[in-house]
């Protein structure tokens, strides 16, 4: 899997960056063809997969004969780089274990546990159930499937679920006015816009629009910035309550429930996206880690990856974290759930990685397992935070 992570991580910016992300795209599908055509070991397909992209006539109509072969020397060297890299923690008996593997759906179990004597005691102390409504433009099929799933998680620790559906021709303001009409109304405790939104819809507007109070999976820009700006633990907060998305929230859940110390330690976060990458970056920070956040500009992304005592991956690409780039002894926390033939897998190689890390999250089985019972926790959060600010 290292030509994988160097193509995705170094080959492939360089390209966008040179020719734009549609010819780059266009360059990698086509190297790819190369790739998986050429018999051999992975370091013959990957020097195909090298070739097809220096030989191209537009990568040498921008770069030249002599940059495109400096390209492919480059290109060539890191891969020696990681695979001596490999090579030598295989050979190091000290630094190869199997790792602690971090069972989320264990984890998951006891959280939900506790979310239902939580549902049951409010139910007692105010006569109702927390009450969660989504609402979903369009009929994605991903989307429609993972309603479904909340309702029966809702359901099943005694929380009330509502759906709200709008076509695949609903507009910003149809969406923003059913989000309006969910934050007036008392007897919804938290509010779930899914997406994927249809391309027409303002996503952004839609979560703005989203009461702070009950935005059940922190996508409020107002509850992101009130994360970004909390005091680390143990101190006065310093900002009104605020809620962290389910996924991320989850991934330190495993942490805590694990005793990972987290304090003091390098943590690196690869992906920076807003539901993910980042909230996870500042819960980090919260609990005393140093925190580096790398992206798909990131240079030499092995070499930052190695120096974590906490590695946590959530970009989408399947196997781009390998077991060179993973520091022996490390918790690794994959957030990723990718299609790779016939199996789901997550962004980091699980098999490989589990021989260097110390602690791991498989996938299935990890933090997926977590989000759902994460999301619970929110609305009833949120619910005993209203009916108290209710109560004065």
């Amino acid at each position: 899997m290292n030509a994988e992570a160097i193509i995705a991580t170094e080959i492939k910016p360089q390209l966008v960056e040179a020719f734009g992300r549609q010819t780059a795209n266009s360059l990698v599908t086509q190297a790819t063809l190369a790739y998986v055509s050429t018999d051999g070991a992975e370091e013959e397909r990957y020097e195909a997969f090298l070739r097809s992209i220096c030989s191209d006539a537009r990568v040498l109509g921008v770069w030249g004969e002599e940059l495109s072969a400096e390209k492919l020397d480059e290109w060539r060297a890191d891969y020696a780089k990681h695979a001596a890299r490999l090579s030598e923690i295989s050979q190091r008996g000290e630094e190869t274990m199997t790792a602690q593997i971090l069972d989320g759906r264990a984890m998951a179990k006891d959280v939900r546990g506790e979310v239902i004597a939580g549902v049951n005691e409010f139910k007692e102390k105010y006569g109702f159930t927390p009450t969660i409504a989504v609402v979903r433009a369009g009929s994605d099929p991903a989307s429609v499937s993972y309603g479904k799933m909340i309702q029966k998680s809702f359901e099943g620790a005694g929380m009330s679920f509502v759906l709200h559906t709008l076509p695949d021709t609903a507009t910003t303001d149809d969406v923003v006015d059913v989000v309006a009409m969910l934050n007036a109304d008392g007897d919804i405790h938290g509010i779930m816009v899914q997406e994927p939104l249809p391309r027409d819809i303002d996503g952004d507007e839609v979560k703005a629009t989203i009461l702070p109070s009950k935005d059940a999976d922190g996508v409020s820009p107002i509850n992101a910035g009130r994360l970004a700006q909390a005091a680390p633990v143990g101190r006065d907060p310093g900002v009104p309550d605020y809620i962290v998305p389910a996924t991320p929230l989850g991934g330190l859940e495993i942490l805590l429930r694990a005793g990972v110390e987290i304090s003091g330690k390098r943590a690196v976060v690869v992906g920076r996206s807003n539901i993910v990458g980042r909230p996870m970056s500042f819960l980090l920070m919260q609990y005393h880690a140093t925190v580096s956040m790398c992206h798909s500009r990131t240079q030499n992304l092995g070499e930052v990856t190695r120096e974590a005592d906490i590695l946590c991956a959530a970009v989408g690409v399947a196997h781009l974290i390998t077991a060179d780039m993973v520091k022996p002894g490390a918790v690794v926390i994959d957030f990723g759930f990718n299609r790779l033939g016939d199996r789901w897998v997550g962004d980091v190689d699980f098999e490989a990685a589990k021989e260097v890390a110390g602690m791991i999250t498989p996938v299935p089985g990890g933090t997926g397992s977590m989000t759902n019972v994460i999301l619970m926790r929110n609305v009833l959060d949120a619910a005993e935070r209203q009916m108290k600010k209710r109560q004065g």
